[in-house]
């Protein structure tokens, strides 16, 4: 009789709009005295439980829904006020800060300025005029910050419709310069991009420096040569820091290459948290300090 019922139950959606009972039985009189929600859901439920009642995965389907739809409220939109707002914000920082570098900036020794760049690249080795050691600090920094953010942006982006490899490569010559429109136009992902890759999307010399990122020698080697240069800043005398102060207040490159390493740490902690979040790293706070030390998945 129960078999009767059920096969009814299925073939006639009549018997789902109203309430019928075809048997005396307790278990079989209320499973049709029940209101039907939908009756694919209700035809999905009966043969769950016919096939496999004890399983424990089998959860009403008007909870998993109730669950799901929770679950995406509670999500920030990637194109809420606050992600719009906060993207407006940086597109007017970064108008501003072009604007102030091309016309604001001082300008009183652009052919000294011009000199100290091929002496920093290597192309007047042999000239005994003398850089000052703060700012071969914070310029070789600014070597090292694309290296960084390359190992932080370009793993949690590998998915989206806004690559970040082209303003990384960008950064190499015009730093957070390059790198403010990218996260312009980044929106959070929710869930975060899952990370680290896999190691079928790490295959290829494409993906050589993702793959040299996810090791821990690389992050190791980038910490070592923050450290070497914020020491070479540090211990290089109150002179040359005096030098470096006028040097600011005259010259557009020192400027311009200040700032960019100020911006550079400034956003940095942000993109590391980021990565955390995409690592699934409930201790990120501590871990952040220590470079990416975790194993490729396969």
């Amino acid at each position: 009789m129960q078999q009767f019922a059920s096969r009814r139950l299925f073939n006639d959606t009549s018997l789902v709009a109203r309430p019928v009972a075809f048997s005396r039985r307790p278990h079989c009189r209320q499973l049709l005295w029940q209101p039907a929600i939908d009756l694919q859901q209700l035809q999905l439920a009966v043969c769950n439980s016919t096939n496999n009642p004890n399983n424990s995965e089998n959860t009403p389907i008007s909870s998993q829904s109730t669950s799901n739809s929770s679950s995406k409220a509670n999500a920030p939109a990637e194109n809420s006020p606050a992600v719009l707002a906060v993207n407006g914000a940086l597109l007017a920082l970064w108008a501003g800060l072009m604007y102030y570098v091309f016309f604001l900036a001082p300008n009183q020794t652009p052919s000294i300025d011009s000199f100290i760049v091929q002496k920093l690249v290597g192309l007047k080795v042999d000239d005994p005029f003398h850089v000052n050691e703060v700012f071969t600090a914070v310029w070789n920094f600014m070597a090292l910050y694309p290296l960084i953010y390359a190992a932080i942006l370009v793993p949690g982006a590998r998915t989206n419709k806004l690559p970040a490899w082209p303003f990384v490569c960008a950064a190499v010559f015009l730093g957070a310069y390059a790198l403010i429109p990218y996260m312009c136009l980044w929106s959070p992902k929710q869930p975060p991009e899952q990370l680290p890759p896999t190691a079928a999307e790490l295959e290829g010399w494409s993906k050589f420096y993702m793959r040299a990122a996810e090791t821990p020698w690389l992050p190791l080697g980038l910490i070592a040569g923050s450290a070497y240069w914020l020491y070479y800043a540090l211990v290089a005398g109150g002179q040359e820091w005096i030098a470096y102060i006028q040097f600011f207040d005259e010259s557009r490159l020192a400027h311009a290459t200040s700032l960019d390493c100020m911006l550079c740490t400034v956003l940095l902690p942000f993109w590391m948290n980021n990565d955390a979040l995409g690592r699934r790293w409930e201790s990120r706070y501590t871990k952040l300090l220590m470079g990416n030390t975790t194993n490729v998945e396969h």
